[in-house]
């Protein structure tokens, strides 16, 4: 059977699936936030199905419950689809390795999410379950980055193993706090920005104050990585860090709207939208930075026989 490939060792299909795989996952994330921000999580108090019927349900919070589960079925499908076509590509074992773990915490991300809706969304479950929809978001952004570079791959220079995965773990945890503020209704007792004057219950102000030090820690840390790397980076890396410092800046902006509004729901969904597609590209920077530069010959499609 005849396919097209691209002469780093990956299909034209796997990439292709790697990245709409990617980008339904930010879909999810997305739509995970708005059922959050909107108390729409036990809009469908019994799982898998919705109120034990596949149908739709006409209402507001069961309708955003309901297509939070299908998309997730949906990414569900693309990633495993992902795996498969990874599988085939012996030339790249590190892109085997991270569709495999893409697939791993789909799997668990799933039922993780089964559990917290079975625990009328218990704290600890709702976190853990955060958490790792950041990983995985992480992880599918990884394997579509792999499968975009191909052989061009070189590992992970100094940079990237020092100020890039440390911005890594730090965003993460940046997106994490962001969402215990919105959960504790901590956005409120901060209608200042840049600085906290809290108002309100003091367990809430160091919640939003703590956000603010991880945001300032985060932003030194992916700045501090852009220009170690500048040098080492190609042309094409360093417009992207352009845009990823500009985009830092616009996640700033959109959060000193949060805390000016009073953490409104629409705005503050609009911001882990935008925190969130930062992480994405601060995974394409770290792993990008170092790649063999793209040439002619990697550009023109070659036809195979897949075996």
């Amino acid at each position: 059977m005849a396919s097209s490939a691209r002469p780093g060792g990956v299909s034209r299909a796997l990439v292709y699936t790697s990245i709409a795989t990617a980008a339904l996952t930010y879909g999810l994330v997305g739509l995970g936030s708005t059922v959050r921000v909107t108390d729409s999580g036990m809009g469908c108090p019994s799982w898998p199905l919705c109120y034990g019927q596949l149908g739709p349900i006409f209402r507001y919070h069961p309708i955003l419950e309901e297509s939070h589960r299908y998309l997730a079925a949906i990414v569900s499908v693309f990633v495993f689809a992902t795996l498969l076509l990874a599988l085939r590509s012996s030339r790249l074992p590190m892109l085997r390795r991270a569709a495999k773990i893409a697939a791993a915490l789909v799997v668990f991300q799933v039922l993780l999410g089964g559990l917290t809706v079975l625990a009328r969304n218990a704290p600890w479950t709702v976190a853990l379950h955060l958490i790792t929809g950041l990983v995985f978001l992480a992880s599918v952004t990884v394997t579509a980055t792999f499968a975009v570079l191909g052989d061009r791959y070189r590992g992970l220079p100094l940079a990237s193993r020092t100020w890039g995965l440390w911005s890594l773990v730090t965003t993460v945890v940046l997106l994490f706090s962001g969402t215990l503020v919105v959960g504790a209704g901590a956005g409120a007792v901060c209608p200042t920005w840049p600085v906290c004057f809290g108002n309100g219950p003091g367990r809430l102000t160091f919640i939003a104050i703590l956000h603010r030090v991880i945001v300032g820690a985060a932003s030194v840390l992916i700045v501090a990585f852009v220009l170690r790397s500048w040098g080492g980076g190609s042309r094409a890396w360093r417009v992207r860090s352009v845009f990823l410092a500009a985009w830092l800046g616009v996640v700033a902006l959109i959060g000193a709207a949060v805390a000016i509004s009073k953490s409104i729901p629409s705005w503050a969904d609009v911001h882990l939208a935008a925190a969130a597609l930062l992480l994405i590209l601060l995974v394409v920077q770290t792993f990008t930075l170092g790649a063999a530069p793209r040439t002619e010959e990697s550009e023109m499609p070659v036809s195979q026989e897949v075996r």
